[in-house]
């Protein structure tokens, strides 16, 4: 297990993981406003703004969670170089 990949790159890949959820969920929220009917949005109103707002900051914290678990995984794999 290379533990020095972890102390070294968890930030990044929690960075990389977060702003890569949050620029998709947030155009995919851009496309369903242009949409007739929308597929994976509520259209926005002032009613259910915060909760569609959440909903795209909360699944960008989930997307870097698993960017960090891929992290681990990769520490398992990868030997420590000496």
């Amino acid at each position: 297990m290379n533990i020095k990949l972890i102390k070294e790159k968890w930030i990044k890949f929690y960075k990389r993981g977060f702003f890569t959820g949050l620029f998709v969920l947030f155009f995919i929220c851009v496309i369903d406003q242009i949409l007739q009917t929308p597929f994976f949005f509520n259209k926005l109103n002032s009613n259910n703004f915060m909760l569609t707002i959440s909903l795209i900051f909360f699944g960008s914290v989930f997307c870097g969670i698993v960017s960090f678990i891929f992290l681990i995984l990769f520490s398992f794999i990868t030997v420590p170089k000496e």
